[in-house]
C-alpha cells in the first residue's frame, strides 16, 4: 500500500519571491558541472544550492565541510524570513512549462508533491526502484540531511494511471490560478498550487493507496531517508524512547507524476570515460571481438548535417530496429565511430541467465557488462566512482567533455523507455547507475521539508467529517 500525507512544508517567503523569484530554484545536486555549480551559487545569496550543494572552500578540512555552514545558512533563512514554514499541512501540485531540449516542442508536466512512507526497496513492496547507487552520494546525503534536520529536495517518482484519472483530478484541484507564478533561470515556468482541503487531501490519500510508485530519480535520497530513520530510531532508543504513530521520520518527500501525463520524457545518460589508459587504437582494438566499429563517414557534399548528428539519426533507425548502437568519442581525433554490439554477443549474455532478459537486454547494461567491463577492463569499484565515469544528458556536453576538456572517451547512448524501466523494476531487479535521465529534473527550492521524529503526521481519512461521501472518484 502506498501511502501518502501532507505536510508544513518550508516555502520561500512571498517578498523574497516577488523580488528575486528567478534565482532562487536550482536544479539537482547530482545533475550540476563544477561551472553550474558556481554559476547559481553567484546568481543570487539566497539560491537554493546554498544549502543544497554549498561551495567548497580551500581551508575545508574535508568535501562535506560545507554541510555545517548549510545548517547554519538555512536556520537563518527561517530566522530572517527568506524561508518561511506553512502553517496548514498540505501537498503541493506543481505545473512545470518546459521545452524538449531535443525536439523543441513546449510540453507541460503535472506533479504532486507530498510525503511518502518509507518502506524497503527489496522489491516485494509498492514503491520500486530501477537503478543501483553510488556509495559516497549515499554518505554525502546522509550528513547533509542529519546537519540540516531537512530534507531539501524530494524523490521523483511516476506511476501507473491508464485512464487518467488521477491526472485529471490534479488538474481539477489547481482551480483557475496557482498560488505561485514563478520562471527560473532554466527557462522553466512553474504554476504551484497548494492543496490544503480535507476533500483533496482524503481523496489523493485514498487514489493513490492501491497504486504503484516507481523511483524515477532520486534513489540515492530515498535510500539516505530510510538510512537516516534507522539512525535516529537508534538514538531515540539509547534514551529509552521511541516516535509516536505515523511520525515525520517514516516518511520520505517525494514528488509524484503520472504516466498518463504527455509530459513525462526520459532522455539517455551517456557516459564519459576519465580513468581509462588506453590508447584509441587500443579502445577500438579491445572493442573488435564484441562490436562492429566504423569510423562514421563525414556528411555528403551539400549536406548541412554535421557527422554527429547524422550519427544520432543513424542510431536512433537502428535503435527503432530492435539493435543495440552507440556513438563514440575519442580524444585526439576528429572521426566519431558507431559501435553495433554484435548479435551472439547479446544472445550469449542473454542465454546465461535467461530470468534476468529484461535487465540484461538493455542497451545499457551491455555497455556496463560489456563494453565497459569485458572489453575495457573496468571493475565494481571505477564503476561505483563518480571521479572515473561522469554522467552527462547532453551530447553536445559529453563531446565537449572529451574534446574540450581532455576526458578520455565518450559513449553515446539511446534513451530506456519507460515500459523497459517498469518491467525491469516488477522483477525486482536494478539497472547500472544513471541508466536513465529523466527531464526535466525537479527544481528544488519549491518545498522542503524539516524533520521532527517526535512530530505526527495528519491523516485526512480519519479527520473525515460524518457524511461526506466517497473519498476519491480515482
Amino acid at each position: 500500500m502506498v501511502t501518502i500525507a501532507p505536510f508544513k512544508g518550508v516555502v520561500y517567503g512571498d517578498s523574497e519571491l516577488q523580488a528575486n523569484g528567478q534565482d532562487l530554484f536550482a536544479p539537482p545536486y547530482d545533475v550540476l558541472t563544477k561551472a553550474q555549480r558556481a554559476e547559481y551559487l553567484n546568481s543570487h545569496a539566497h539560491n537554493f544550492l546554498h544549502i543544497d550543494l554549498g561551495e567548497v572552500l580551500e581551508d575545508d578540512p574535508d568535501p562535506m565541510s560545507w554541510h555545517a555552514r548549510a545548517a547554519t545558512t538555512l536556520t537563518s533563512w527561517l530566522t530572517g524570513g527568506v524561508l518561511s514554514r506553512r502553517d496548514t499541512p498540505s501537498m503541493v501540485l506543481v505545473d512545470t512549462e518546459w521545452k524538449h531540449p531535443l525536439t523543441g516542442r513546449r510540453l507541460t508536466r503535472l506533479g504532486l508533491i507530498c510525503l511518502m512512507r518509507l518502506e524497503p526497496l527489496d522489491g516485494g513492496g509498492k514503491v520500486r526502484p530501477h537503478e543501483k547507487t553510488f556509495s559516497y552520494h549515499k554518505m554525502e546525503r546522509l550528513d547533509l540531511m542529519e546537519k540540516t534536520g531537512a530534507q531539501l529536495s524530494p524523490v521523483f517518482g511516476f506511476f501507473p494511471d491508464p485512464e487518467g484519472k488521477i491526472l485529471q483530478s490534479m488538474y481539477g484541484m489547481m482551480g483557475d490560478s496557482a498560488d505561485l507564478n514563478v520562471t527560473e533561470r532554466a527557462g522553466m515556468t512553474h504554476h504551484v498550487t497548494f492543496v490544503q482541503s480535507n476533500d483533496s487531501l482524503s481523496g489523493l490519500v485514498a487514489g493513490f493507496a492501491d497504486t504503484t510508485v516507481y523511483i524515477a530519480d532520486g534513489h540515492h535520497r530515498y535510500e539516505t531517508a530510510i538510512k537516516y530513520r534507522e539512525n535516529v530510531l537508534a538514538e531515540l532508543a539509547k534514551n529509552g524512547q521511541e516516535p509516536p504513530p505515523n511520525s515525520a521520520i517514516d516518511y520520505v518527500m517525494i514528488y509524484l507524476s503520472s504516466m498518463a501525463d504527455p509530459g513525462l520524457c526520459v532522455l539517455p545518460t551517456h557516459r564519459v570515460l576519465s580513468c581509462c589508459d588506453l590508447s584509441n587504437d587500443e579502445i577500438l582494438k579491445a572493442l573488435e571481438p564484441y562490436a562492429e566499429v566504423k569510423a562514421f563517414p563525414k556528411p555528403k557534399d551539400g549536406s548541412s548535417e554535421s557527422p554527429l548528428h547524422e550519427l544520432l539519426k543513424k542510431m536512433g533507425r537502428d535503435d527503432a530496429k530492435g539493435l543495440t548502437v552507440f556513438g563514440l568519442c575519442l580524444r585526439d581525433t576528429d572521426t566519431y565511430y558507431f559501435v553495433k554490439v554484435r548479435e551472439r554477443v547479446k544472445h550469449k549474455l542473454i542465454k546465461a541467465k535467461p530470468e534476468d532478459k529484461n535487465l540484461l537486454g538493455l542497451d545499457v547494461s551491455i555497455l556496463t557488462n560489456v563494453i565497459l567491463k569485458e572489453a575495457l577492463g573496468y571493475t565494481e569499484g571505477d564503476l561505483d566512482d563518480p571521479k572515473c565515469i561522469s554522467y552527462f544528458s547532453s551530447v553536445k556536453e559529453a563531446v565537449d567533455a572529451v574534446n574540450e576538456n581532455g576526458n578520455r572517451a565518450a559513449f553515446i547512448l539511446n534513451a530506456t523507455s519507460l515500459g523497459e524501466i517498469i518491467k525491469v523494476a516488477e522483477d525486482g531487479m536494478t539497472m547500472p547507475r544513471k541508466a536513465t535521465y529523466f527531464y526535466p529534473k525537479v527544481s528544488n527550492g519549491i518545498v522542503l521539508n524539516l524533520i521532527n521524529p517526535m512530530d505526527t503526521l495528519p491523516d485526512p481519512l480519519k479527520s473525515q467529517s460524518p457524511g461526506m461521501g466517497p473519498v476519491s472518484d480515482f
